[in-house]
């Protein structure tokens, strides 16, 4: 049974040629596109099993990013799908894989002329200085000490609908984009996180913090991090090698973890 047995309705002739032209994805991920579902995220948590598998969906209708925040897309402007992928890791040994995934989408963007591709910390993409793209993950670790995680991306190919957004948005195209371009830019950003999740996995988060922290949208800046209902004020110095932001503070060397906090310029 697929994971859209009796979720969504399955476009199997658009999942064969996204795998055709997704080269690096290895042969024993299931690769599936759904028309509609409710979130990409939600299905493969509800999932059982070791195998990995990528869901992407042409429209969610309760697609969601952090801090509950809902994505919003008309159905084709957006590319969102989820990969699930179990590790053989406990939950603490990820620290940074939101990171290391916006590091290989920016590559993989990069690699097809986004030159204007930046990095806002923990997880968004974003593309002159507006949002482009984000990443949610969420965790579930049986008692073995495995962790298994979903990574949902979901990145504009054309700019959403008018309405209140946090971040302005940002679009990879001017206009509509076609069923050529949605299978070139998922093949690439599928490409990329089969590249990523086994150096990742051996080596943490340590050799994708250089490419991040060239990224870096706020490298140098007076920034402010908000969170848990405290904020800190400094000079944003980039992610550690476990993927926890540095702030210099007047001085004083802050380490903030990622997890529900946000990060603004400071005024």
């Amino acid at each position: 049974m697929t994971v859209l047995a009796e979720t969504a309705v399955a476009d199997t002739a658009l999942a064969d040629a996204l795998r055709q032209r997704a080269r690096a994805v290895p042969d024993n991920w299931t690769v599936e596109v759904c028309a509609a579902c409710t979130s990409t995220n939600s299905l493969l948590l509800d999932q059982t099993g070791r195998d990995t598998r990528l869901l992407f969906a042409l429209e969610q209708t309760a697609g969601r990013g952090r801090r509950g925040r809902a994505w919003t897309a008309r159905p084709g402007d957006s590319l969102t799908f989820s990969l699930r992928h179990t590790f053989a890791l406990r939950a603490d040994a990820l620290s940074g894989l939101s990171l290391a995934v916006g590091v290989a989408l920016a590559d993989a963007l990069r690699a097809r002329g986004i030159t204007d591709i930046a990095l806002k910390w923990p997880n968004d993409l974003m593309r002159a200085d507006r949002k482009l793209g984000g990443v949610l993950i969420e965790l579930s670790s049986p008692p073995t000490g495995d962790t298994t995680a979903v990574i949902g991306v979901g990145l504009n190919l054309a700019l959403p609908p008018a309405g209140d957004y946090a971040h302005a948005p940002a679009a990879l195209c001017p206009d509509a984009p076609g069923r050529e371009v949605w299978l070139d830019v998922g093949a690439a950003l599928a490409d990329a996180l089969a590249g990523m999740l086994p150096q990742f996995a051996a080596q943490g988060f340590a050799p994708f913090a250089d490419r991040w922290n060239h990224y870096n949208l706020h490298a140098g800046q007076a920034v402010t991090v908000s969170g848990d209902g405290a904020q800190l004020c400094g000079r944003c110095l980039g992610a550690d090698q476990d993927g926890a932001l540095r702030l210099d503070c007047d001085g004083r060397i802050e380490r903030v973890l990622a997890g529900d906090v946000s990060l603004r310029t400071a005024p």
